[in-house]
């Protein structure tokens, strides 16, 4: 979501659009090393759910004005449901007297940088896109796809919605979006390194991978992390040093809440 920050006026739809190429071409190139080509409809699907919380996350980035801020509700969202889904849905073993103190640690830290001035529902599209990022994943969980075979089809679905989205809002508004070739070359480049973050996180909740889905999941959505640093030091967000200070409080409560969910896994 950097490239969105650094370029307001580079169009979401169209930072979607390329990024969801960039994706693709890094999903084939894997997919050829390994062989893996397949349309799977289930990766298909997952991939369609995720353009809709991604449309949703890239809007609230430049509608919200809160690089952090953003990161910060949505994963907040994410982590509670897919931690719920993990351990209700798919019955996943973990100590929770680890795990349910990790969650609240988690929760609370992402909200004590939280404005007390503006509506929570102000943010709709932020907390929207965290319940869909949370929930995405659950029909590959009940397939009985390995990660590898999943990412290709996944992919597919993510191009193919993305550029269908872009095509639908270009027809509404009656004009193309720019595609300027700094922003443009950005968010290919983020294409790519999303979905290799994308495949870390398939490894983590597979069936035989190291964590599950309840603490695989909300132990990967630790970029808000980075998204706060991104926020704060590139692009000057949180300037007063009480806003810092809140923020740097959260980053701890935030990291004392990953180890316990780590430690809830052993």
């Amino acid at each position: 979501m950097v490239p969105l920050k650094k370029y307001p006026n580079y169009s979401s739809w169209a930072f979607l659009a390329v990024m969801a190429v960039g994706a693709l071409f890094c999903s084939t190139v894997i997919a050829g090393v390994t062989g893996q080509f397949n349309l799977a409809p289930v990766g298909i699907f997952c991939g369609l759910l995720w353009v809709i919380g991604g449309a949703l996350c890239f809007w609230a980035v430049q509608a919200e004005q809160d690089l952090a801020g953003t990161g910060l509700r949505s994963m907040s969202v994410s982590i509670l449901l897919s931690f719920f889904s993990g351990v209700v849905i798919f019955q996943e073993p973990t100590l929770l007297y680890f795990s349910v103190p990790a969650i609240a640690c988690m929760v609370i830290g992402i909200w004590i940088p939280a404005s007390k001035t503006k509506s929570v529902w102000k943010n709709w599209r932020s907390l929207l896109s965290g319940a869909i990022f949370g929930t995405y994943l659950i029909p590959y969980k009940f397939s009985s796809l390995g990660d590898m075979e999943f990412l290709f089809p996944f992919s597919v679905g993510v191009c193919v919605g993305s550029v269908l989205l872009v095509a639908i809002m270009t027809l509404k508004r009656k004009k193309s979006f720019g595609y300027p070739k700094i922003p443009t070359l950005f968010a290919f480049a983020s294409g790519i390194l999303w979905m290799l973050g994308t495949l870390a996180i398939f490894w983590a909740i597979a069936d035989d991978g190291m964590f599950g889905y309840a603490v695989g999941y909300p132990l990967l959505q630790l970029n808000l992390v980075v998204n706060q640093m991104w926020g704060v030091f590139v692009f000057g967000e949180y300037a007063s040093r009480h806003g810092r200070i809140k923020l740097a409080l959260s980053t701890i409560v935030i990291l004392v809440g990953a180890v316990l969910l780590t430690l809830s896994k052993m």
